[in-house]
């Protein structure tokens, strides 16, 4: 069975989606994330550096769950963990598998 998406964060965090991240994700399940980044948003909207280390996550960040499932991190509006692999589908207006994946 294919994972599927996890909401993770939702939009009513506003400014602190980035922030709370860093506390309902464990650090080691995120890859291509610098220390200097976790660290910034973990110090919250404050920091100088917080909105372009959030741009570096949802740019660049593989999480991983329990079951060596990788996600990507999605924000628009509420924060999700998309499995690697999955696409947007304009006209269903959801995250799918590719056709072939599907048919597995």
């Amino acid at each position: 069975m294919r994972p599927e998406p996890v909401l993770i964060l939702s939009d009513a965090r506003g400014q602190y989606i980035p922030r709370d991240f860093t506390v309902h994700v464990a650090r080691e399940r995120v890859a291509n994330v610098s220390d200097d980044d976790w660290r910034s948003l973990a110090a919250g909207p404050d920091d100088s550096e917080y909105w372009d280390a959030w741009q570096d996550v949802c740019d660049h960040a593989r999480v991983t769950d329990d079951a060596g499932n990788k996600y990507l991190v999605y924000q628009d509006g509420d924060c999700w963990l998309v499995p690697e692999g999955m696409t947007w589908d304009e006209e269903a207006d959801g995250w799918r598998w590719p056709l072939e994946e599907q048919e597995r």
